[in-house]
């Protein structure tokens, strides 16, 4: 077994943000279950490839032959694994995701035009775009629990937002939190509601490698050059290979003219890439070119689905709602059966009756105050924990 997993008073030790980062009001610990993050360390040929860096003395700024191999790696994985033959040529390096929707705000959209955030959305998808000007449009996606995948966008509602003068839209694929891997027919759905408009299609890809199961993951702008023609595309190793203290990002941009435009702008960005995330982003992509995929996270990718059948088993008859991701170590619950006047919201009750640290529901979109996200991302004790936890706060209260 490749994989370290690591019990609670381990991670506490090691002291990440995750594991640190939120106490319950009287001071005491929790089980950390927010931060998107996974308790595995990193695969072994990501740590082969820092360590032996460090020991060749590989200390200083990235060279020059660094962001070349990074966008050629970036390539060959896109192509291997995803199916999607894109030069390396269009590939650029970044920090991380979200400084590249920070530079696609600042230089490449309309200024000031207003950015569509389907919902329930990654908190900083609300707060980052009014910090550079741009008001947020928060478009409510479809729930229907009980069939197929319970979400889906809400195209009408995008359409509606498009028709206000958005600028842009982020679109998160695979979708956290809710697990979602869009099907090629939802994107190509998608693309004829944008194509009317002026709009960027900004598409954070940084799951990508996180499916765990059958569904095939398409990226959007892969789809022909009219998707590329408007799409930036952002993907990471940060979350498949769990290596997000080594920031390193790359914006793929199959479009002349959209290359160009980005070209002009994005120095900072390139000069920000941290050297060994690179190395480390360039290890994880090559070796998951082989027959078979990168070992580590193949195996990584088997304890969350056993994670996701621990909850299964555990809320199959209770009216505890979560519906089974097909990609990422996130789970998005509806606590709204157990709301009643007076009642705590239900992190804030998971964190000091069960616990557990999660995500407030609200901070992921309006009208989601009686939802949280919980990460599943763990060892199977750890998440034994969060199967007690639950219980405990929601049905044996």
């Amino acid at each position: 077994m490749s994989v370290r997993t690591y019990s609670a008073a381990q991670m506490r030790q090691a002291g990440s943000l995750k594991w640190t980062g939120i106490t319950r009001g009287d001071g005491s610990p929790t089980v950390g279950a927010w931060v998107a993050e996974m308790d595995f360390g990193t695969a072994p040929v990501v740590e082969e490839a820092i360590f032996g860096a460090i020991r060749s003395g590989f200390t200083g700024y990235p060279p020059t032959w660094l962001a070349p191999r990074l966008a050629e790696a970036t390539a060959a994985y896109q192509s291997a694994v995803h199916g999607w033959a894109v030069e390396a040529e269009a590939i650029r390096p970044a920090r991380s995701v979200l400084g590249a929707l920070a530079l696609a705000l600042d230089a490449v959209i309309r200024a000031g035009s207003p950015v569509i955030v389907p919902t329930p959305a990654y908190m900083p998808f609300m707060t980052i775009p009014p910090a550079h000007g741009h008001p947020v449009i928060e478009v409510p996606s479809l729930y229907t629990p009980g069939e197929g995948h319970a979400w889906s966008l809400d195209l009408e509602g995008i359409r509606r937002a498009c028709e206000a003068g958005a600028g842009m839209l982020i679109l998160c694929n695979p979708w956290n939190p809710t697990g979602r891997v869009l099907s090629e027919a939802e994107l190509r759905a998608l693309h004829a509601v944008v194509s009317d408009y002026d709009v960027l299609v900004f598409s954070d890809e940084i799951h990508a490698p996180l499916v765990v199961d059958k569904s095939p993951f398409v990226s959007y702008a892969s789809l022909g050059p009219e998707f590329a023609a408007h799409t930036v595309t952002a993907v990471a190793a940060s979350k498949g290979w769990n290596i997000a203290a080594l920031p390193c990002a790359q914006v793929i941009l199959p479009d002349d003219a959209l290359r160009e435009r980005w070209a002009e702008v994005d120095e900072q960005l390139s000069h920000e890439m941290n050297s060994y995330g690179a190395l480390a982003a360039i290890s994880a992509y090559e070796a998951s070119c082989q027959i078979g995929g990168e070992p580590w996270l193949e195996e990584v990718k088997g304890i969350i689905r056993g994670n996701f059948d621990m909850l299964d088993e555990a809320f199959a008859v209770s009216p505890l709602r979560f519906d089974r991701p097909e990609a990422t170590f996130l789970t998005w619950w509806d606590f709204r059966a157990f709301a009643g006047e007076g009642q705590a919201l239900p992190a804030t009750r998971l964190r000091e009756v069960g616990g557990v640290a999660t995500n407030a529901g609200g901070s992921l979109g309006q009208g989601y105050e009686q939802w949280a996200r919980i990460n599943m991302g763990c060892s199977p004790e750890t998440a034994s924990l969060i199967v007690e936890a639950l219980q405990a706060t929601f049905i044996s209260e």
